[in-house]
């Protein structure tokens, strides 16, 4: 049955405007870095950054989205014996899987088409598409606890806010307040547990740029170098934790 559902929600989704339109923008934004950033190098390093901003948001949105607009059909599904697992399950694994798909092709083939394989950018891919399950199933459980669409989207932009911008203003917060005590470890341990912060800074020693993120990244360029893979792992952990809070929300959801 958990696969009857995936296979139907993923056509589902794979024949949306949505899914096409990220394809599309992903390729453009690719085309434009390569064939204009003059260095391919560096065209990886600010994809890295935009896709950072992006994916997130776009995880966000359209998971969400898909929660409110598909509530009949979740309605429907659960008047037949299904058990709640499987459908919260379909929905989490066919969401990541489409968005993983349109990301993918839509910078993969582009990239690979101008300049072949590069490895740097292909960390870059396996880095930031483990944020997609996260990010899904945050926007799935912000859907799950607030009913009102606007304020769901609000509190999934507020979300997005958080990671992309909030956070890091958190963080260079405390180092200008307590520039005075050692708070190196501190602030070490802030920035390595965040997975954007994370992968933003794989990116940055990959492209030998360690030094744009001060002695954190000075530390994890010496300590971290062959330990690039860690935001996967860290990503993954975070999605176990959310995805038990959402079944656990939407198993006790009245639809």
């Amino acid at each position: 049955m958990l696969i009857k559902l995936i296979k139907y929600e993923l056509y589902d989704l794979l024949k949306s405007r949505w899914m096409l339109g990220m394809t599309v923008f992903y390729g453009l934004l690719v085309y434009s870095l390569v064939k204009f950033g003059g260095n391919t190098r560096k065209a990886v390093v600010s994809y890295t950054n935009l896709s950072l901003l992006t994916l997130p948001l776009f995880s966000l949105l359209l998971s969400i989205n898909y929660l409110y607009t598909n509530r009949n059909f979740i309605e429907f599904v659960l008047t037949q014996p299904v058990k709640r697992s499987f459908l919260f399950a379909s929905l989490i694994i066919s969401l990541s899987f489409s968005i993983f798909i349109s990301y993918a092709v839509g910078s993969g083939f582009v990239f690979y088409y101008l300049e072949g394989f590069y490895p740097p950018f292909a960390k870059t891919l396996s880095l930031t598409t483990s944020l997609i399950p996260l990010f899904v199933s945050l926007g799935i459980l912000s859907g799950l606890l607030v009913e009102d669409r606007l304020k769901g989207i609000g509190l999934v932009l507020l979300l997005w806010l958080f990671f992309s911008a909030m956070y890091d203003g958190i963080v260079l917060y405390i180092i200008l307040a307590f520039s005075n005590y050692p708070i190196e470890k501190l602030v070490l341990f802030l920035t390595l547990s965040n997975p954007v912060d994370f992968i933003r800074l794989s990116s940055l020693m990959e492209a030998g740029l360690y030094e744009v993120m001060g002695f954190v990244g000075t530390w994890a360029k010496k300590y971290l170098k062959d330990l690039w893979f860690l935001p996967i792992p860290l990503s993954f952990l975070y999605t176990a934790v959310i995805f038990m809070l959402g079944l656990i929300a939407f198993k006790r959801k009245d639809f």
